[in-house]
């Protein structure tokens, strides 16, 4: 294994890049010294073997192919390169403050996108809405360094700014991670769980694979109903057929579904 450290403007230690054979992993540690692959993506197999990432792929599939997706922050290198791998014409813009995860992206995960805001999310999500910009797919992952979120994220407005440039019946999908572990981080959720309920509507499906005990999960947001573990796998199994998109079985394996989750208000 290949391993290349590169100093970050956001982390205080090093990123590291792994390399065995063409899989890419990415490894932060946080300002608490916890390691964590940060995106695991297969260049030959054009899959990736990251549970988290996986799940959160399933959610596009869910009504049809998404053409227009959203990146704010963290996680998602692995499911950029998915969608660009295998959907000709996704458009993807991606908000990042840190330009040593784009730097890494381009170099090692040969993410192709140039639709970047490297700045801070409020600031560039404003500039987004003054261009009118409609999304089809959005994907929020967004801590701080010390595993905080920021405050701005747990704001009645940014659920506003979401409604707003979500295209129509589409959905938005949040981690939320480690939830079971401490009351502050709950509270937290609990927030945000309540702001995205009053602006996308009753609602959500909450997406896990082996972590059954909650410490990390995927809320998607804007369904018309609430779907079920089956409904996820049928529709995966349809649209990649439709669209011709490579069956990955890592990302219905292990599927668990929660349709009455324990963050309710």
């Amino acid at each position: 294994m290949n391993s290349i450290f590169l100093k970050s403007d956001f982390y205080k230690k090093p990123i590291e890049v792994a390399i065995i054979n063409n899989e890419v992993i990415v490894i932060i540690t946080d300002d608490h010294d916890r390691e964590t692959i940060f995106s695991w993506y297969d260049l030959d197999l054009q899959m990736t073997k990251s549970s988290y990432i996986n799940k959160c792929l399933l959610w596009s599939f869910v009504k049809k192919i998404p053409e227009k997706v959203l990146i704010i922050w963290f996680w998602w290198w692995a499911f950029a390169k998915y969608l660009e791998d295998h959907i000709s014409d996704i458009n993807i813009t991606w908000i990042e403050i840190d330009q040593t995860m784009i730097d890494i992206s381009k170099k090692y995960m040969w993410v192709k996108t140039n639709d970047l805001h490297i700045k801070d999310a409020k600031i560039a999500l404003d500039e987004i809405i003054e261009k009118k910009l409609k999304f089809d797919s959005i994907l929020v992952d967004i801590y701080w360094s010390n595993g905080e979120i920021p405050s701005f994220f747990l704001s009645e407005e940014f659920s506003k700014k979401m409604k707003e440039i979500l295209s129509k019946n589409w959905t938005i999908s949040i981690n939320f991670a480690n939830a079971d572990t401490d009351e502050k981080i709950l509270s937290w959720y609990k927030k945000m769980h309540y702001f995205m309920l009053k602006y996308f509507g009753e609602f959500y499906s909450c997406l896990l694979t082996w972590e059954k005990n909650y410490s990390n999960m995927s809320l998607i947001y804007n369904l018309d109903k609430n779907y079920y573990k089956e409904e996820f796998h049928n529709n995966y199994l349809k649209n990649v057929s439709l669209w011709n998109i490579i069956y990955d079985d890592y990302i219905i394996g292990d599927l668990f579904v929660d349709n009455t989750l324990f963050l309710d208000n």
